[in-house]
C-alpha cells in the first residue's frame, strides 16, 4: 500500500510541478476536498500547519463563486434538452440534502445548521454541497459564506488533528480509504444521474398556470381588500 501511495504522489507531483500545487488542486475538487488533501499533505511529509493551510485555502477559495453560480447553473442545465437529466438529478440531490435543515427556521439557526453540516469531515458534506444547500435553503450570500467557510475550517482542523495523531503507515491507509470512498461516491452519483427519470414536462406545464392563476387571484383579493 505504501508503494502504491508513493507512486501516486510522485506522479501527481511531477504532473503538476510541485507537491503544494497537488494539495491545492485536490482540495478544490468536489467530494474529496480537504478530507483527502490533508492526509495527502501529511503523506508528502508536510508539517501540520502547512497541510492545514493549503487544504483549507484550496477548499475555501472556490466557495464565493460556488454560492453565486452552482445552483443557477444546475437549474439552467435542468431546463436544457441535452443536459436536462443531469441538471434535474443534481437539483433533486441537493434538495434532499437541504431537507436536513428546516427552511422555516431563523437565519441564525439556518447558519448554525449549515455550519455543522459542513464541519463534519465526511465526503459529500463539504464546501461544494454546503454551498448548494445554502442556496437551496435561502440563506443570504454573506451568511451562507460565513457558515460554509467556518464549517470548512473546523473540518480541515479535525482532519489535521487526526492525521497528526497517527503514524505514517496509518495516514497512507487513510488516503487510500478516502480515495476509495470518493470513487464509490462518484460511481453512485453517476449511476443515479444516468438512471434518473426526468420529470414529465407536460405535467410541469399543466401545473404552472394553475399556480400562477392562484397567485393572481390571491393578489386580486388583496387589492380588493
Amino acid at each position: 500500500m505504501n508503494a502504491l501511495i508513493d507512486n501516486i504522489q510522485s506522479f501527481l507531483a511531477s504532473a503538476l510541478g510541485s507537491k503544494e500545487l497537488v494539495i491545492l488542486v485536490i482540495s478544490i475538487l468536489p467530494i474529496v476536498e480537504a478530507r483527502l488533501a490533508v492526509p495527502m499533505a501529511f503523506a508528502y511529509g508536510m508539517p501540520f500547519y502547512e497541510a492545514f493551510a493549503l487544504a483549507f485555502l484550496g477548499s475555501t477559495v472556490i466557495a464565493p463563486l460556488l454560492l453565486l453560480v452552482l445552483m443557477p447553473l444546475i437549474r439552467w442545465l435542468a431546463k436544457t434538452k441535452l443536459f436536462r437529466r443531469i441538471g434535474q438529478a443534481l437539483e433533486d440531490r441537493f434538495e434532499r440534502k437541504s431537507e436536513k435543515i428546516d427552511k422555516s427556521k431563523s437565519e441564525r439557526k439556518k447558519m448554525l445548521a449549515l455550519f455543522l453540516f459542513v464541519a463534519v469531515p465526511l465526503p459529500l458534506t463539504g464546501v461544494w454541497t454546503g454551498c448548494a444547500v445554502g442556496s437551496v435553503i435561502g440563506l443570504k450570500y454573506r451568511n451562507a459564506l460565513i457558515s460554509v467557510v467556518g464549517g470548512n475550517f473546523v473540518a480541515s482542523a479535525i482532519m489535521t488533528l487526526l492525521c497528526a495523531l497517527f503514524p505514517e503507515y496509518v495516514i497512507d491507509w487513510i488516503v487510500a480509504v478516502i480515495g476509495i470512498i470518493a470513487l464509490i461516491a462518484i460511481v453512485i452519483v453517476l449511476i443515479k444521474i444516468f438512471t434518473y427519470k426526468p420529470k414529465n414536462a407536460a405535467q410541469t406545464g399543466e401545473n404552472q398556470p394553475q399556480n400562477d392563476g392562484g397567485a393572481t387571484v390571491n393578489n386580486d383579493q388583496k387589492e380588493s381588500e
